[in-house]
């Protein structure tokens, strides 16, 4: 079942014509569960759409409900677009600058037909400021409460639209290696400030390709990571193409990953970006780690969250309390 799921994933970027095969009534209900879950709903259906080319249909009431759900992800998304342009403006405003992380700084990079498909979960959004500048910035909108955690605190500026303000981009649970990326972080700093064809802020790609990874991370060993966010990933580097801006000291991407201590972790998502979403070798950080790759997929595509299969894995981690 999660092959058909995968294929009808690849099937929606552009990456396969058709499904291996026609899926029974039962299995397009359990692939379409398997998409709610990962935030693809709207991905999908893109998929679904395509298949009709070649006679192959999901069922009639769950064809309907699907893109039903798709066109409520396309207006949601919409909103969270205007309103976290809003967040960036009253930022800029006060003179705090600004970028977007996350899915909302990713969708530019989607064709036109996938953009407002994937659904954000929140509007994330790194402020260049102290975190007692951040906090006075949400008190300044009438929020009182104010819960700041290691990398961010969320802001209440919308009942029905999650946001968060991070004064920290990357954390990791061991302080070790936690000290090398906010040193690593502050040296690089500036590659999160591209300006966009709106002027908006953004991270170049090369710095999400970092990024993004690390937090991909961290939301695995949390138990929260889903297949969306590797989507948005897919998307990154299917636009780098390979072509990897150097960071500071002249560090290619093989030195970063060794230096922030990713690389095996690198090795294992970038096989399961290729065994899922089609990622061509040459767009790939580095070189594929089947082994790995099978263990983060477990972890992906298993509901429950086991601390102990984790703490074996990745024992440096795990033995520390999360951020």
């Amino acid at each position: 079942m999660q092959e058909l799921f995968f294929e009808l994933l690849r099937v929606a970027v552009g990456q396969m014509d058709c499904l291996s095969r026609g899926p029974s009534a039962q299995e397009w209900h359990e692939i379409y569960e398997m998409a709610r879950h990962h935030g693809l709903i709207g991905v999908c259906y893109k998929g679904v759409e395509r298949l009709f080319e070649f006679g192959l249909r999901a069922p009639q009431d769950l064809s309907i409900d699907w893109m039903a759900d798709a066109e409520m992800i396309r207006e949601e998304e919409e909103v969270y677009e205007q309103r976290c342009a809003k967040l960036v403006a009253k930022l800029s405003e006060r003179k705090i600058r600004a970028t977007i992380l996350n899915g909302l700084g990713m969708r530019r990079l989607e064709n036109a037909e996938l953009q407002h498909l994937l659904r954000a979960t929140a509007i994330d959004v790194f402020v260049d400021c102290s975190i007692e500048r951040a906090v006075k910035f949400a008190r300044q909108t009438g929020q009182e409460d104010i819960r700041c955690g290691y990398t961010s605190f969320a802001l209440n500026a919308w009942s029905d639209t999650p946001v968060n303000l991070y004064y920290r981009v990357l954390s990791a649970r061991n302080p070790m290696r936690n000290k090398v990326l906010q040193k690593w972080f502050v040296q690089n700093k500036e590659q999160l400030f591209h300006l966009s064809n709106d002027d908006i802020y953004v991270p170049t790609l090369t710095m999400n390709a970092v990024c993004m990874l690390q937090t991909f991370q961290q939301r695995l060993l949390k138990g929260k990571a889903t297949m969306d966010y590797l989507v948005d990933y897919y998307y990154v580097l299917s636009k780098l193409k390979g072509d990897f801006q150097t960071f500071k000291d002249n560090g290619n991407m093989a030195q970063t990953l060794e230096i922030l201590e990713m690389s095996r972790f690198a090795a294992g998502v970038m096989w399961v970006l290729q065994h899922t979403l089609g990622l061509e070798r040459s767009y790939m950080l580095c070189e594929t780690s089947e082994q790995e790759g099978q263990f983060i997929l477990k972890c992906l595509m298993t509901k429950k969250h086991s601390f102990r299969h984790l703490l074996f894995h990745y024992p440096k981690e795990m033995i520390w309390p999360s951020r």
